[in-house]
């Protein structure tokens, strides 16, 4: 066999092998991976079957979920609930940070965010704590939502985390929202049990040092749901369906300014630093975290607002 045909035939098997790999790349190894599928969960999850259902019998009736309330009976125990789904780096620190002090908490995350992040959500769901439904956004003053926004908001956030781990969530809670009862209601429907409602609130990257988490410990009442904010909420839409913005348009156009003077601010706490302060200082105090699930759950009769005095 001379060179040439020994060179062709090298050449035609390089170029078998490389078919063979493209094919294994492309068919077997891409199929097996559970996450070559996900690439964009909050586009594909519109739980359209799962809102239906939810929108049936929320029309055939049923009871309002319950309410997670603090404890009234003397103990120091505390619940902790992570308004937002963090980072994914972020999310590692904080439960480390929790496994250090031995301490259950719900991640309350948006659908959004866990379709963007499934190893956080598999992260936060294999370390042993446990997920619940923040909306699909993080919307706030959920209550104000037309009942098909806020059955979808639901819905699709149940969907995307039952997606991402092994149970769909059965807590839910959204920002600066009034629970109500068309609310706990659409929140049943949605196969949520429990709403839960904080009485005490941190917002991340607040506290300077241990010595301000201490002074905020020492503010919280035995019995307390402490719910520390991760992420920004979104604000409900302001206008009517099918209103139109007749303001006049700003010409926008661009100003030479003089920059800003610049400020000896020191940079935000990292949140995971600020919950190591604030464990230790509990902890101090007394004070033990325990499962939210060991806390008080009512019928809830929402307050009824006084009336005007007639003039």
């Amino acid at each position: 066999m001379n060179y040439r045909k020994l060179g062709f035939f090298v050449f035609l098997g390089l170029l078998v092998v490389c078919g063979i790999l493209v094919l294994l790349r492309d068919y077997v190894i891409e199929k097996a991976d559970p996450q070559a599928e996900l690439t964009d969960l909050s586009a594909a999850y519109t739980a359209s079957e799962e809102i239906s259902a939810a929108q049936q019998r929320l029309a055939d009736g049923v009871a309002p979920a319950e309410v997670v309330t603090r404890l009234q009976d003397g103990t120091k125990h505390l619940a902790i609930v992570i308004d937002g789904l963090p980072e994914r780096a972020l999310t590692e620190r904080m439960l480390d940070v929790l496994e250090k002090h031995n301490a259950p908490a719900v991640f309350f995350v948006e659908g959004q965010n866990a379709a963007e992040q499934p190893e956080t959500i598999q992260r936060i769901y294999n370390t042993g704590y446990e997920i619940g439904n923040y909306t699909f956004v993080g919307i706030s003053s959920a209550e104000k939502l037309p009942t098909e926004r806020l059955i979808s908001e639901l819905c699709r956030t149940q969907k995307v985390v039952a997606t991402l781990s092994p149970k769909a969530p059965t807590l839910f809670r959204a920002p600066r929202t009034v629970f109500t009862d068309p609310l706990l209601m659409a929140v049943k429907a949605a196969g949520l049990d429990y709403a839960v409602k904080e009485n005490v609130r941190h917002e991340a990257g607040t506290f300077r040092d241990a010595a301000d988490a201490a002074a905020f410990a020492a503010t919280i009442p035995p019995g307390s749901i402490l719910a520390i904010g991760i992420s920004r909420p979104v604000d409900p839409p302001s206008k009517e369906a099918g209103k139109t913005d007749d303001r006049p348009a700003v010409d926008k156009k661009p100003n030479i300014e003089d920059p800003p003077a610049v400020r000896n601010t020191p940079p935000p706490s990292d949140p995971a630093d600020e919950l190591d302060w604030l464990l230790t200082a509990l902890e101090g105090a007394g004070m033990r975290v325990v499962d939210i699930h060991d806390f008080r759950k009512i019928r809830y009769i929402p307050a009824i607002p006084e009336a005007e005095p007639v003039r």
